[in-house]
């Protein structure tokens, strides 16, 4: 966040409202760079109004945003429940659920229920129980295992993964899907206690989107969403979730599997991803 130096204002402004705002006074004020009395000054300075103002309007939702944890969390809750109905991106999500299907099977960030419809037919699950720190998918996480018909019990917990507290080697599975992306630097905590938590033999199941090639064009443009697409997505952000597994699920304990792939999504900065698995051998 970028701090404010108007001394009677409340404290901080987002980064990316700041950005959005200063872009929409330049397109304001560009207008004022073609000849006067001319078509096209007067059609560029309708568009620029128009998207000038439209600039002006999401710079004073995303500060909205950044100024309200709760109306954060409830926005992405809204969000997520519109974005989870199901959709190609289940052709890549199902497989990964139901690999995951089998004993006690913990879930980390749930959101909406959207892997419940993976596993309406995994009867091999003994126990299910999910984490998620946001307490405003409630109803709709709920509502979504009982449309669903689960051949298996849910049990919630309320509360972000690295502060989960559960029994050493208790768990056949951990699955984890768009999750990494939002813990920010709780990444070793949450995976610490993914590597506690998992029974010798145990899978960690993980499909993420993740970072683009360095240097690339793709890769440039998430970056420059990068501050909006945090306050919009309650903190998600662009990652290498195969460099995060490895430093903390190491090789010499842990049998990894990792496949990039290109996610059927509307907009191309979502659409690089990958899959991983990481068997717990020791």
């Amino acid at each position: 966040k970028l701090k404010m130096t108007c001394a009677c204002c409340a404290g901080y402004f987002p980064l990316a409202a700041v950005q959005l705002f200063m872009t929409a006074m330049v397109v304001f004020y560009s207008r004022h760079l073609l000849p006067s009395n001319t078509k096209i000054r007067k059609l560029f300075s309708v568009a620029s109004v128009l998207f000038g103002s439209a600039l002006m309007c999401l710079a004073a939702f995303l500060s909205a945003l950044g100024g309200s944890p709760e109306l954060q969390d409830a926005w992405f809750a809204k969000l997520c429940a519109m974005l989870s109905k199901p959709g190609p991106l289940d052709d890549f999500r199902c497989p990964l659920a139901q690999s995951a299907g089998v004993g006690q099977v913990l879930e980390l960030g749930p959101g909406a229920g959207a892997n419940f419809r993976c596993l309406t037919n995994a009867t091999g699950i003994s126990s299910y129980v999910t984490v998620e720190p946001n307490d405003k998918f409630t109803s709709v996480l709920l509502a979504e295992a009982t449309k669903q018909n689960l051949p298996f019990t849910i049990t919630p917990t309320w509360l972000k993964g690295e502060q989960l507290d559960v029994e050493a080697a208790s768990f056949d599975s951990v699955l984890a899907t768009h999750v990494l992306c939002s813990v920010g630097d709780a990444v070793p905590g949450l995976l610490k206690n993914v590597d506690s938590a998992l029974k010798v033999g145990g899978t960690f199941v993980s499909m993420e989107h993740v970072a683009a090639e360095s240097g690339s064009t793709l890769s440039m443009v998430q970056k420059v969403i990068g501050p909006a697409f945090s306050l919009i997505a309650n903190g998600c952000e662009f990652k290498d979730a195969e460099k995060l597994v490895r430093e903390h699920l190491p090789a010499s304990r842990y049998d990894l599997s990792v496949e990039y792939f290109e996610a059927p999504m509307p907009l191309a900065p979502f659409v690089p991803h990958v899959a991983i698995k990481a068997t717990k051998l020791a």
